[in-house]
C-alpha cells in the first residue's frame, strides 16, 4: 500500500522505511511520536517557600567567619619640601660712630687770634693796660671781671661788631662768676709756686701751668658766651682737656703761656700785645670747639 511522504509529499512504497527523496523515516507514520520528558529545573532560592521553624529549635550553627575586613592604612601624604622662609642676614645692632675729638689747630688759633687783635689793636692794648692797672690797685679783686671784659671785646670783634672800652666793664651780672674763676686759677698757680724751687716743683709746674692757662681761657669764654656757673664751666672744660687729646692741649697751653710770659721780658711793655693776642686766640679756640651764637663772619 503506497503512502505519501509527510515531508516532501512523494509517493513512497509500503516497504520503504525512508523516503528516497528527503530521507524522512516512514515507519513513524501513524504512530505517536515518543515524547521525552525532562526533569523539572530546581526553583531559585528566592522563590522557594520557607518552611516554618518550629519553636524550641535553632538554626544550624553558622560556620565561623574570618577576620573582619580592615581597609589598609593610607600612606600619609608628605608634600614636597618647600623653601625655608626668608630670613634677613644678621646685622649687628646699630652703633653710632664715635664722635671725633675736637680739632686742635694751634696754628689756626694763633693766626686767627692775631687777626682779631690786629683789627682793633690800639683799643685792645689800651683795654689791657687799664685792666692791669685796675686789677693791681684792687689787689686782684677786679682782675677776673676785667679779664672777662677783654674776652667780651674779642668775641664782639669776631662777630663783626665794634668793641668799645665800656665792654671792659660790661659784666652783665656775671661779676661773681668771673671773680671766682680767676681766684681759683690764681690759687692753683700760687700753690705751684709755694712748693719751693726744686726739680719736683719745676717738673710739676711744667706739666700743670700750660693746662691751667688753656683752661682759664676756655672757662672764661664759657662764662661770657653761655653764662655758665663756675663749677659747670670748669667741669665741662676739664672733661674736654683731660681726654685722649690732653697732650695736644698741653702743647697749646704751653705755647699760649710762653707767648704771654714773653711779653714781660721786654720791660713789661710787650705784654700789652701778647696778652690781648692770646686772649683773642683763646676766643678763637673756643669758637672752633664750642661755637658761638650767630657769628656774622668767619675768621681765617
Amino acid at each position: 500500500m503506497a503512502s505519501w511522504c509527510p515531508s516532501c509529499g512523494r509517493n513512497v512504497e509500503t516497504d520503504e522505511k525512508f523516503c528516497r527523496q528527503c530521507g524522512m523515516p516512514q515507519h513513524l507514520q501513524g504512530e505517536e511520536a515518543t515524547t521525552w520528558m525532562l526533569s523539572p529545573q530546581p526553583e531559585p532560592e528566592s522563590n522557594r517557600p520557607t518552611t516554618p521553624v518550629q519553636s524550641g529549635t535553632t538554626s544550624p550553627t553558622a560556620p565561623p567567619t574570618g577576620d573582619a575586613y580592615i581597609p589598609p592604612t593610607p600612606t600619609p601624604y608628605y608634600p614636597p619640601p618647600y623653601p625655608a622662609p626668608y630670613q634677613a642676614p644678621y646685622q649687628p645692632p646699630y652703633q653710632a660712630p664715635a664722635q671725633p675729638g675736637p680739632h686742635i689747630a694751634l696754628g689756626d688759633w694763633l693766626s686767627g687770634g692775631w687777626q682779631v687783635y690786629k683789627e682793633n689793636w690800639a683799643l685792645m692794648s689800651a683795654a689791657t693796660l687799664l685792666a692791669a692797672v685796675l686789677g693791681t690797685v684792687t689787689i686782684g679783686i677786679l682782675a677776673g671781671p676785667l679779664l672777662m671784659g677783654l674776652f667780651r671785646m674779642a668775641f664782639k670783634t669776631m662777630r663783626g661788631e665794634r668793641p668799645e672800652i665800656g665792654d671792659l666793664f660790661n659784666w652783665q651780672g656775671r661779676f661773681l662768676q668771673a671773680f671766682l674763676t680767676f681766684l681759683i686759677f690764681a690759687v692753683a698757680h700760687a700753690g705751684l709756686t709755694g712748693l719751693g724751687n726744686n726739680s719736683v716743683h719745676g717738673l710739676l709746674s711744667l706739666v700743670v701751668t700750660p693746662l691751667l692757662t688753656v683752661m682759664l681761657g676756655l672757662t672764661m669764654s664759657s662764662i661770657v658766651e653761655r653764662g655758665l656757673d663756675v663749677a659747670k664751666a670748669i667741669n665741662e672744660v676739664g672733661r674736654l682737656i683731660f681726654s685722649r687729646d690732653a697732650l695736644m692741649w698741653w702743647v697749646a697751653g704751653l705755647v699760649f703761656a710762653a707767648i704771654s710770659g714773653g711779653g714781660f721780658i721786654a720791660c713789661g711793655i710787650g705784654v700789652l700785645v701778647t696778652l690781648p693776642w692770646i686772649i683773642s686766640a683763646s676766643a678763637v679756640a673756643y669758637k672752633d670747639v664750642f661755637g658761638i651764637d650767630d657769628p656774622n663772619r668767619t675768621l681765617h
